[in-house]
């Protein structure tokens, strides 16, 4: 009886190193994925963003009771140019910081609000050199419940005690320009408003057109905060009465500006042109309370002055153009 041959296994081959990939190629392979990922995450990110956003539509306002105390860092900044036959080109360069504080007066049925302001610890400087440390006088402003600034006081002008006497209107709308009423609203709404803020110091009105979206919300120090971006557009006509700046602002105003106002009396700055601002403003959704805002804008306006002593003609014109920031905090 003979036996069967054993089932004949054929042997694997020995492993052999697979070729390597072009470098070229493993780059690109690499790259693809990486975008693969940051697509994944960002729409995650956007699921998380637009989940916590688009919840039921709420408030949005700003509630002031009489008797409270705030306190702001503000920091400007400015780079223009100042034009006149007189003296030709003349750059104006600016950075200053100062504490603001704001104490409510009086809150009205509307729930419009009169803040006295008070200007601390500035430092900074203008044209290079440091800005004049003398105290200023408070000032008084109207702010309505939404946001709009009805008057500014001295910083109707960009006031001395805010920018050393430079500044153009509508410098002095650091609130945000928020809905009528306190409606309520959720994020990607917009809403279009038009108002004038008072000019007590001569002739005109200071008129805002402005266009505001409510684009997320945000987390600030711990509070849950709408954003609010807002253009606007300062068209600008007007006189200013030196004689009725000077009552309002008292003599403390020639130390803060560093220039010899109390001469001026009997003159006029007669002001056209318009400005622009753009502004990010940060508001407690729980509290009604602005906590940060931030905002850049341009402006070219003429000036014509008048009764001003020196001028050989009585009368001169000015061009004053460019660009600022403004940033104000809640400490």
């Amino acid at each position: 009886m003979s036996q069967a041959a054993p089932p004949q296994i054929p042997m694997p081959a020995p492993p052999t190193d697979p070729e390597p990939e072009p470098p070229k190629r493993r780059r690109g392979v690499i790259a693809a994925g990486i975008a693969v990922v940051l697509i994944i995450v960002a729409g995650l990110a956007a699921f998380a963003i637009t989940r916590s956003d688009t919840a039921e539509a709420r408030p949005l306002a700003l509630s002031f009771t009489q008797g409270e105390e705030r306190t702001y860092d503000v920091h400007q900044t400015m780079d223009a140019k100042v034009s006149s036959s007189l003296f030709g080109d003349e750059p104006l360069s600016m950075d200053v910081s100062q504490v603001v504080g704001w104490k409510v007066v009086s809150v009205d049925d509307a729930g419009t609000a009169t803040i006295e302001v008070t200007v601390s610890d500035m430092s900074g400087t203008l044209n290079g050199s440091e800005v004049p440390s003398a105290p200023t006088p408070p000032i008084e402003i109207q702010i309505a419940s939404d946001g709009r600034v009805l008057s500014a006081g001295g910083l109707s002008l960009g006031g001395a005690a805010e920018t050393q006497g430079f500044g153009f209107p509508g410098m002095g709308q650091l609130t945000p320009i928020l809905p009528d009423d306190g409606d309520a609203v959720s994020v990607g709404d917009t809403w279009d408003k038009g108002f004038s803020q008072d000019f007590p110091f001569g002739d005109g009105t200071i008129d805002f057109s402005a266009t505001s979206t409510y684009v997320r919300n945000e987390t600030v120090n711990g509070r849950d905060a709408a954003v609010i971006e807002t253009e606007m557009t300062v068209p600008i006509d007007m006189t200013l009465d030196l004689a009725e700046l000077l009552d309002a602002l008292g003599p403390e105003i020639t130390g803060a500006t560093g220039a010899g106002l109390e001469q001026l009396g009997d003159g006029s700055i007669a002001y056209l042109g318009r400005g622009t601002v753009t502004q990010t403003s940060f508001v407690d959704l729980d509290a009604q309370e602005l906590l940060k805002t931030q905002s850049s804008g341009r402006f070219d306006i003429s000036m014509t002055f008048e009764g001003i002593p020196g001028l050989a003609e009585g009368s001169a014109e000015m061009n004053f153009a460019g660009s600022f920031t403004q940033g104000l905090e809640l400490r």
